[in-house]
């Protein structure tokens, strides 16, 4: 079995390695934007997206790529939860802060592996969207697990 997945594994990284433009860019950038938001949840903040957005893209990152991530995250990120119906009543909320101060406050309250699944599956979306239809889904939800374990864990 172990052979099995290293195979695999082997397999995902010669996919991330042979990735071009767009796609490439974004699978990191996909997972910071959830560590984002997982920093986010324990500091409160006035201005949510812009922080997350921060922690995901530090230093004096291009503004077209931080315009981009930052609609990304006030575009899916509600949208995103309320389909999974973790919370219904943010769309009562009057601007995308509130709505998103509320989901935070709503995400604390999912168990550990709820949370991992659902950093998982936005990541995921983050890779498909950025792409502007570069990646499939499937390819996404491959990538995001795969650079999350090899890359970005490695790195902490």
């Amino acid at each position: 079995m172990k052979k099995v997945l290293k195979k695999i594994w082997n397999w995902v990284k010669d996919l991330y390695d042979g990735l071009v433009g767009s796609i490439k860019k974004y699978v990191p950038v996909a997972i910071k934007i959830v560590e984002g938001i997982k920093k986010v949840m324990d500091t409160p903040v006035d201005d949510v997206a812009l922080a997350i957005i921060t922690m995901a893209i530090p230093g004096d990152a291009d503004d077209k790529l931080v315009k981009k991530v930052k609609e990304f995250v006030e575009d899916n990120l509600p949208k995103f939860l309320v389909e999974l119906k973790i919370i219904n009543e943010i769309s009562n909320y009057p601007d995308i802060n509130s709505q998103l101060q509320a989901i935070i406050t709503e995400l604390k309250k999912l168990s550990p592996t709820a949370q991992a699944a659902l950093w998982h599956t936005f990541a995921s979306l983050a890779i498909e969207k950025l792409s502007d239809g570069e990646c499939s889904w499937a390819d996404a939800v491959v990538l995001a697990e795969w650079y999350y374990n090899n890359v970005y864990k490695v790195k902490e």
